[in-house]
């Protein structure tokens, strides 16, 4: 576990020299083909980085963070686009932006939230998260599907909640506004909108800027605006599946298995057959709210479940996380306990002179 921790330091610290480098070269080589091969030994770094970990609990917010978010960020920077191209940006800044996966709000946005009922959010997620990790320990006593069903709902949950503390330190540490990596996917009112704007605003947000975008935009002069867009929605869940995959391997050293892609297939069609819809018979006309969010999220959850999911849990990628984190909750009552003993020795210590006098 030391040589682990250590492991985990030596790649962080390549990616925060990665960034600094990054840094100095967009202020001195000009954005286009040049910079873009000045950033190509980055690039390739960051595929490798992942593969010195062996802990899931650290490869994937490595991965997620430097291999997927970090790379499009630095290839958006290569042409002049992307969240690191402002020149405003200090070194600080473009540090934290360059490593932390979050995004900045473009325009400062009036919050409805209360807070003591986001506090009281977040801490029903963290005791569901409880929950879940108590129930792994018990899972050989429940049937097969429901113990698929809740290891992916662990694995949603727990992606929510390190996305949203992130998201907190972002905040806290650039003094910006930085926009919540979910917004209530159960309340997505259409395929497009629960992918676009709802599930995980930060990786859609990279794909949209580095996939979609220059696929529609180049596809259209040839295809048209209607087809351009259907082959740039396709375009954009193949990489998204690409990058799963990557992430997979990096968990369990093994090939894909490409389960995942069908996945993303099918949600791709959904999502272009729902916009051909719409454009057939309008917008106005939709299911009510109350019944289309849940159904649209049962749906991604349950063939996720059935079509990729299963991926990890062959892997055993979800049992070796429960065993992360007993090996911590282990870690934390013995440092409590040793705490507690050193301070009831030192009391007795302290008060043995008095103890002896008064007798």
């Amino acid at each position: 576990m030391d040589e682990e921790i250590i492991n985990f330091i030596k790649v962080w610290s390549s990616v925060h020299m990665s960034a600094c480098y990054c840094y100095g070269i967009s202020k001195l080589v000009p954005k286009g083909t040049t910079r873009f091969f000045m950033f190509l030994p980055v690039l390739c770094l960051f595929v490798l980085l992942p593969l010195n970990l062996t802990k899931v609990n650290l490869i994937l917010p490595t991965a997620f963070s430097v291999t997927w978010l970090a790379t499009f960020k630095v290839l958006l920077l290569a042409f002049g686009t992307g969240p690191l191209s402002s020149p405003s940006f200090s070194l600080f800044q473009f540090v934290l932006i360059f490593s932390l996966p979050i995004k900045l709000q473009r325009a400062r946005r009036k919050s409805h939230k209360n807070g003591l009922r986001s506090i009281l959010q977040k801490a029903k997620k963290f005791s569901i998260m409880i929950f879940l990790v108590f129930l792994g320990f018990h899972k050989h006593r429940l049937p097969r599907d429901i113990v698929l069903f809740l290891s992916c709902f662990f694995v949603c949950t727990g992606l929510e909640m390190g996305l949203k503390a992130a998201a907190v330190i972002g905040r806290l540490l650039l003094d910006m506004q930085v926009e919540p990596p979910f917004d209530g996917p159960y309340q997505s009112t259409s395929f497009q909108d629960f992918w676009g704007r709802r599930w995980n605003c930060v990786a859609s947000s990279s794909l949209r800027s580095t996939v979609f975008d220059p696929t529609l935009h180049y596809t259209s002069q040839v295809l048209g605006r209607k087809w351009a867009n259907i082959v740039a929605l396709l375009a954009t869940f193949v990489v998204s599946d690409l990058m799963h995959e990557i992430i997979y391997y990096y968990l369990g050293r093994v090939r894909p298995g490409w389960g995942t892609l069908s996945f993303f297939l099918v949600q791709g069609l959904c999502v272009a057959i729902e916009s051909t819809f719409k454009r057939k018979i309008g917008s106005n006309w939709q299911l009510p709210q109350v019944i289309v969010g849940p159904l649209i999220f049962v749906f991604v959850i349950c063939t996720y479940m059935w079509l990729g999911f299963t991926e990890l849990m062959e892997h055993n990628v979800v049992d070796r996380a429960l065993e992360e984190y007993a090996a911590v909750g282990t870690f934390v009552i013995n440092l409590v306990l040793a705490w507690v003993k050193m301070g009831y020795n030192l009391l007795i210590k302290l008060c043995s002179p008095t103890i002896g006098i008064e007798f």
